[in-house]
């Protein structure tokens, strides 16, 4: 399991009409932390695989993932970014970094909220 908390929230980061979220880790530019929610892991965090039913939660909000791009595994681990999108699996043009997730509906998040992944 991998545990992120939150530790700032960018002005952009959250859209009404988009039900997605950028995640990167501490090491993210200005311009991209500006658009992104940003966590931070402990130095001795588990590497995780993330798959096709398993569970990710938001303090205690529990999503579903219906998907796991290409990418979002490998950039998770690495620089801890991985885009949510809460939103039917397109059947084309999927986010390479990206979970799909389900319930349909962006999660409450704020500084101090704390990811589990694969929990």
């Amino acid at each position: 399991m991998l545990v992120g908390t939150v530790i700032s929230i960018g002005e952009q980061a959250i859209s009404k009409k988009d039900p997605i979220i950028i995640l990167f880790g501490e090491q993210a530019t200005e311009d991209l932390r500006s658009v992104s929610i940003i966590q931070s892991f402990k130095e001795d965090r588990d590497k995780v695989e993330l798959t096709i039913g398993q569970s990710v939660f938001f303090d205690n909000q529990e999503y579903i993932i219906l998907e796991v791009g290409s990418l979002a595994n490998e950039n998770l681990n690495t620089i801890g970014h991985v885009t949510l999108d809460f939103s039917e699996v397109p059947s084309e043009d999927r986010l390479a970094s990206g979970l799909y997730l389900k319930p349909f509906k962006v999660p409450k998040i704020e500084v101090g909220s704390i990811i589990h992944y694969a929990k």
